[in-house]
């Protein structure tokens, strides 16, 4: 599932776009500089309790994370025995998953492995929040002011709003399949397969179609003829903004002097 921008009065939504992609980027730090398992299940608790206070439905939470389960899994049981597996790897052996003590799985190793898993977890639901509280003009607007060329903005921009346009119009082709008795929760993994094959002939057909019409309204619209067009957007800041930067660099320079320091967290 596809998080799309919802209108709110939540922090989150009053705060400038330039702070929430400062808090962003200093969050997926964070989770890069966490060696230890529990403050990135701190964070990615974080994460998911914002998403929550954004209005989002428990029901969409897990229509956004059901897909990454498997991914999750598999990352963690292969991090952990290659972590267990590296030579000098240390902590208690946990079980051997071969024969005559073959890959084995030490204490260490299944930690570092949760921790990758929790790491992704946490980066997920932070970019999911934060899509759902920032209008893409906003994004537009702090990418102007980073001097990028127009033709990369506009590129960002038709893809942030073209992705969840065709989940949408991928939802209407199966509710339209169901509603001919297409039975596509109930034909099992292979089945749900064969049955979303369906879908593709009518999808590409309106991608080609939204293509099409994408570039009529260019051309309608003189794209091109300027190089620099006119910024509807003004990005403002207050003292929430800069109250929130300020906690949040304060928290990046104090765990990253940890680090250096040579503290595991």
């Amino acid at each position: 599932m596809f998080l799309e921008y919802r209108d709110g009065t939540t922090l989150a939504h009053r705060l400038d776009a330039r702070t929430k992609l400062f808090a962003f980027t200093a969050a997926v730090v964070l989770t890069f500089l966490f060696t230890d398992p529990l403050p990135n299940a701190l964070l990615a608790g974080a994460a998911l309790a914002l998403l929550f206070a954004l209005g989002t439905r428990p029901r969409q939470v897990g229509k956004l994370l059901a897909p990454l389960a498997p991914v999750v899994v598999l990352i963690v049981v292969f991090a952990a025995i290659s972590r267990s597996t590296t030579e000098g790897s240390a902590g208690r052996v946990l079980v051997h998953l071969w024969f005559d003590g073959g890959l084995p799985v030490t204490t260490d190793g299944l930690a570092g492995g949760v921790n990758l898993g929790l790491r992704i977890l946490a980066m997920v639901c932070l970019t999911s929040a934060l899509v759902i509280c920032t209008p893409i003009e906003h994004f537009v607007a702090v990418m102007r002011q980073l001097r990028m060329p127009f033709p990369v903005v506009f590129i960002v921009m038709t893809a942030l709003r073209f992705v969840p346009t065709m989940q949408h119009r991928a939802n209407q082709v199966l509710d339209a399949q169901r509603a001919r008795g297409a039975r596509i929760a109930d034909a099992g993994m292979f089945g749900a397969i064969r049955a979303y094959t369906t879908i593709m002939v009518p999808l590409f057909a309106t991608g080609i179609r939204m293509s099409e019409e994408l570039a009529a309204a260019m051309l309608n619209r003189g794209y091109g003829i300027t190089k620099q067009p006119t910024q509807t957007v003004t990005l403002h800041a207050t003292w929430r903004d800069a109250l929130v930067a300020a906690l949040t660099a304060a928290l990046l320079v104090l765990v990253s002097v940890a680090r250096i320091l040579g503290w595991s967290l």
